[in-house]
């Protein structure tokens, strides 16, 4: 079953908000991404982070926060983001 992302930009135009149809975090816990320290503390953090171009993240409930290298156009690390949301959340 393919999972539901829905994008939605924000007003950086460095950051896209992806919206999944299943919980990743507890509603009011949220979990700041970028660097593998944090990134550790769950699965979607660490693979979202070890992606070439992405600079950081935000995750909560079910919404990923996702900034990237200034250097680095979206169309280069959207489908890439997109593709490791599904496979986390498959595997989990």
């Amino acid at each position: 079953m393919s999972q539901s992302i829905t994008v939605i930009p924000t007003r950086s135009e460095h950051t896209i908000t992806f919206k999944v149809d299943k919980a990743l975090l507890p509603h009011g816990k949220s979990l700041a991404f970028s660097e593998e320290g944090a990134a550790k503390l769950h699965p979607m953090a660490q693979a979202l982070l070890a992606i070439s171009g992405v600079n950081s993240g935000w995750m909560m409930a079910d919404e990923i926060m996702i900034t990237k290298e200034i250097d680095v156009r979206w169309a280069t690390v959207k489908p890439k983001v997109m593709e490791t949301i599904r496979k986390v959340q498959s595997a989990h």
